[in-house]
């Protein structure tokens, strides 16, 4: 199962700056610990209003994959 490193899921939750998101995701993940895909979309798909906001948990998805590089954002394949 394909797993994201536990602080880079933290930034991309700190990049909403919403405390109900902070609060949530620190009641929900064990830190240090690993998350995978599954739950990562899931997390994230319970704050979207739309659809059309689908695709910025997708880039936030393959930016922790990457480690951080922020250049993967540039490619548009879902991964």
């Amino acid at each position: 199962m394909e797993k994201g490193n536990y602080d880079l899921v933290l930034e991309v939750v700190e990049f909403y700056d919403d405390e109900e998101i902070m609060d949530d995701f620190k009641n929900e993940f064990e830190e240090g610990k690993n998350i995978s895909k599954k739950s990562f979309v899931e997390f994230f798909n319970r704050f979207i209003d739309d659809m059309s906001e689908v695709e910025f948990i997708k880039k936030n998805w393959k930016y922790v994959k990457s480690g951080g590089d922020w250049s993967i954002l540039e490619d548009d394949e879902w991964g």
